[in-house]
Formats: structure tokens, sequence, C-alpha cells
């Protein structure tokens, strides 16, 4: 336990931050997640990959992107206290990781959040969250808000809609691809179920979906 205490005051010395990096569906986060973890194992620094398990597309531990690579990573369950298990995980080790590498953290809880932001000023990790920022009604997730208000740094990864102007909206859709408006905020899919949009075509998509309804109704 003592070798633990002297990584554990070397750590108190870190200069760890809490990075905040989102990007509407379709932007590549994971995808750069995980370009991440390859250059941290290449460079020989000690790294963990983490994902809430809500996301329940996958049903082994494994972070996979869109172009087919994948790496396997720990669940982070509803209820798990991620500063003690960090905590113990180090102790048992008797490394502290160099950098933690979190996917889908728009569905980390407020509470969560702290703990990533302790874990960033207790042990000097790098804690690097890939998120959304809002859901298919532009609202902010609950982790994706703690991160804006919280974060050391913040950046957009930018993609662009069809109409040529930057994604802001993660728009969802039906089964004919008209855009959804009710429903719950957390529904797990892929390009089936949504689309990156801007703004202005979200709102265009809106209307003419609206009209189509007002239409039908008329008919019937």
């Amino acid at each position: 336990m003592g070798c633990f205490f002297n990584i554990f005051a070397i750590a108190m010395n870190g200069r760890g931050k809490l990075y905040f990096k989102y990007g509407t569906m379709g932007s590549a986060k994971t995808a750069l997640l995980l370009t991440q973890a390859y250059n941290f194992e290449e460079r020989g620094l000690q790294y963990l990959c983490m994902k809430p398990i809500i996301d329940n597309r996958e049903k082994e531990n494994v972070i996979r992107s869109r172009i087919g690579i994948e790496r396997e990573c720990s669940w982070i369950y509803t209820e798990m206290n991620i500063y003690e298990y960090v905590t113990q995980l180090y102790e048992s080790s008797l490394v502290v990781k160099d950098w933690i590498l979190i996917d889908e953290a728009q569905f980390l809880t407020e509470e969560q959040i702290d703990q990533l932001a302790r874990i960033v000023d207790d042990y000097g990790t790098n804690v690097v969250c890939y998120g959304l920022r809002t859901d298919f009604q532009s609202h902010l997730f609950e982790g994706s808000r703690r991160l804006f208000e919280i974060a050391d740094s913040i950046e957009e990864i930018k993609s662009t809609c069809a109409c040529g102007r930057k994604t802001s909206i993660n728009a969802r859709i039906d089964a004919q691809g008209n855009i959804v408006t009710d429903g719950n905020q957390v529904e797990i899919g892929g390009d089936d179920r949504y689309v990156a949009l801007c703004r202005s075509c979200w709102r265009n998509k809106r209307i003419e979906s609206a009209e189509r309804n007002a239409l039908k109704f008329k008919s019937e």
C-alpha cells in the first residue's frame, strides 16, 4: 500500500485536464477516440477506454466505430461510482493511467461527470469525453450539460449537412424518413433512426412532416 501512496503523491502533482469533444452523429467521434487510443499504445502511455452500458448495440464490452475499427473497453453502469472504480483499479495495479477515454459521454449522469473531474484533480489523469451535445429535440443531455459547465477544454468535432452547412441537430426519423418530434430522450439507433442536420434543414423537414401529417388526417 505504501507504494501506491508514493504513486498517488506523484499523481497529485500532475496537470491533468477534463476534455469534452462533441459532435453530431456521424461526425467520427468514436473513430477519433479509437485513433487516439492507438496512438497512446504506440507511445507506451497508460490509458483506459470506457463506455456507458446504456448503449447496448454491442453485446461485448467494446467500442466500435462505423468504419469498422474497435477496442475493448470497461462498461460504465448507471449507478456506478467511476471515481471509486478507477481508484480501486489504480490501487490493484499500482499504476495511475495517463489517459481515460470515454465514448458516448452524454449518457453519463451529472454526478458521474463530477467524479471524472475528481479523477483529473486527484490523480492528474487526463480524461477525454466524446459525445453528443443535444438530443433529437435539440435539448442538452445531462452529461453534456455538466461537461459544458466544468470541462477544462471544449472542442466541437464538425460535420457537414447535405446542404453544406454545419450540422447541429441529431434528428430522429421514422421508417419513412419523416422527422420524429416526440418520444423518450434516449433511443439507441444508427442511420436507420437518426440523421445529422443543420438547424435550418431540421426546421424545414419538421414543417414538411407536419404538413404531410395534416394532409393525411384531412384525407381520412
